[in-house]
């Protein structure tokens, strides 16, 4: 019995000892948020969405500016205008902000959506390419360090930082798009 003993101990220590060595490993921070904004893709398409929009900002900024011009107008000739006359410029400066308002929301709502929508589709990108990238260069984690404003991390050292050689990569990857393959119209000899 005290030879069965021995042996499970010498089994359970052996055991013990394979599961605590720790394995090597090699932790990445990245700030995945900022990764995404600079990637080529994300400029592109803030770019585009700048382009996009170009025509509403102009047509709000017009906006603003009538309703102030309105409002000037009436503040140096109120005195001079009938009650009458004073109360529908006032009425129409009321209509033409509450447009504003209106438009500005829509704007806003439908920027923000398609910006969002954009983000999001990349860091989906983003996030699979770092699926592959992390094995490839040998991390065993990659943690998301934050921003300046709102750290998750509160330190890692320089080298350890991988958001600008993620960025890189990712661009040249998304930057390389296979060719399209030529329908082959004539037969090959052999």
């Amino acid at each position: 019995m005290h030879r069965y003993l021995c042996i499970f101990f010498m089994i359970a220590a052996s055991c013990c000892a394979q599961t605590t060595t720790p394995a090597s490993q090699n932790t990445a921070a990245v700030s995945f948020s900022a990764a995404v904004l600079q990637t080529s893709e994300a400029q592109k398409s803030l770019s585009d969405l700048q382009k996009k929009f170009a025509s509403r900002e102009a047509h709000l900024k017009a906006l603003s500016s009538e309703v102030d011009s309105l409002k000037k107008e009436l503040d140096t000739t109120g005195s001079k205008l009938s009650d009458a006359e004073k109360s529908m410029r006032v009425q129409s400066i009321e209509m033409k902000e509450k447009q504003l308002r209106r438009e500005v929301e829509d704007y806003q709502n439908d920027s923000q959506t398609e910006s969002r929508q954009d983000f999001q589709a990349v860091a989906a990108k983003l996030y699979a390419f770092l699926q592959e990238y992390a094995p490839q260069h040998g991390y065993t984690f990659v943690i998301e360090r934050g921003s300046a404003e709102n750290p998750v991390l509160w330190y890692a050292a320089e080298n350890a930082d991988i958001t600008t050689p993620l960025v890189q990569a990712y661009n040249l990857k998304s930057s390389m798009t296979p060719p399209l393959a030529k329908p082959n119209s004539s037969p090959q000899k052999n």
